[in-house]
């Protein structure tokens, strides 16, 4: 079984650091979002440094009730550049759990 290291709970549009630069001290095994409305959530996950963003998935529209998951292919990345983000396209809450 694997051990929960982040999670998080975004309720609106503004982008969420939800792994910073140097926190990550181990491989990510997966990241699960789930919808957890009754609407459709519009969400981004990307990787951040000071000088651009790249994008793991892009406006990607989960519908109501739906989950997401990235194995650990989507989340290799390193943590000693980059920042972790989780933004949404509105305000349908989603439940982001990395493990």
């Amino acid at each position: 079984m694997s051990v929960v290291k982040h999670y998080n709970k975004i309720t609106s549009a503004t982008q969420v650091n939800v792994v910073p630069i140097n926190t990550k001290k181990q491989v990510f095994n997966s990241m699960t979002l789930a919808n957890i409305h009754s609407g459709d959530a519009s969400v981004t996950v990307f990787l951040s440094n000071s000088t651009d963003n790249w994008y793991i998935i892009k406006d990607v529209v989960m519908p109501t009730g739906s989950m997401l998951k990235l194995d650990s292919d989507e989340l290799d990345y390193d943590a000693t550049v980059f920042n972790l983000y989780v933004k949404l396209g509105g305000s349908t809450p989603v439940d982001v759990i990395i493990r």
